[in-house]
């Protein structure tokens, strides 16, 4: 059976939350921000205004784990 993925900042509230959620959820960090708007450019889509995020270069291989828990 599958289980549900919760994603939050914090290795210790990924603990606390574990704990309420119970086995059907698995609770995971992310150790912080994963993304952000770009270095360079504007980072936002002026036809839209919508932000243009990327993932930030040390959060990658973190990004591939959390996909694929």
């Amino acid at each position: 059976m599958s289980k549900n993925l919760v994603i939050v900042e914090s290795p210790a509230k990924a603990k606390t939350i574990q704990k309420y959620l119970g086995k059907d959820f698995e609770v995971k960090s992310s150790f912080g921000h994963i993304r952000d708007l770009p270095k360079k450019g504007m980072g936002i889509d002026l036809s839209t205004f919508s932000p243009d995020y990327e993932v930030s270069a040390d959060k990658k291989k973190l990004v591939t784990e959390l996909k694929a828990a």
